[in-house]
């Protein structure tokens, strides 16, 4: 497990990932992103929730992330992307959304690249150096994906 390691430190905005954990059947990512001032409440006018979910027009942002591992990569959806603080329009916009890679990279790395143009944020990439996987191969003799 990985914890705290910065991807972005600028005035009013800090990201990281937070953990990143191994498990038999892939890699659980959590990144905490904090913005205060003007950028918070820019981050908690993108995300507002639709007044009209039937309104096509309505647009709104969040904290892109693209992961790259193996021979893979691609934007990631988060499956707990809801703020967590500083919603009722003062304070820090705060978020910790998770993160599910289904396989445990082979090639031991993982690139993480973040942005968030709306709130300042601009691409940063960080690449994360894994250590074998804690787990065995489920193939005998294979390099079998986990």
């Amino acid at each position: 497990m990985h914890a705290g390691m910065p991807i972005a430190a600028e005035k009013d905005l800090a990201l990281e990932l937070s953990a990143a954990t191994a498990f038999a059947s892939g890699l659980g990512l959590r990144l905490t992103l904090c913005v205060t001032g003007v950028r918070a409440d820019f981050a908690r006018y993108e995300t507002r929730p639709l007044t009209d979910p039937g309104d096509w027009t309505a647009q709104w942002s969040y904290l892109a992330v693209h992961l790259g591992a193996d021979d893979l990569a691609g934007f990631a959806d988060p499956f707990h992307p809801t703020p967590d603080s500083g919603q009722d329009g003062s304070g820090p916009y705060r978020t910790t959304p998770q993160y599910w890679i289904g396989t445990y990279p082979t090639t031991k790395s993982l690139t993480i690249t973040t942005s968030w143009p709306q709130v300042g944020l601009h691409p940063t990439s960080v690449t994360l150096t894994l250590g074998p996987s804690p787990f065995p191969t489920t193939a005998f003799g294979s390099d079998a994906r986990r």
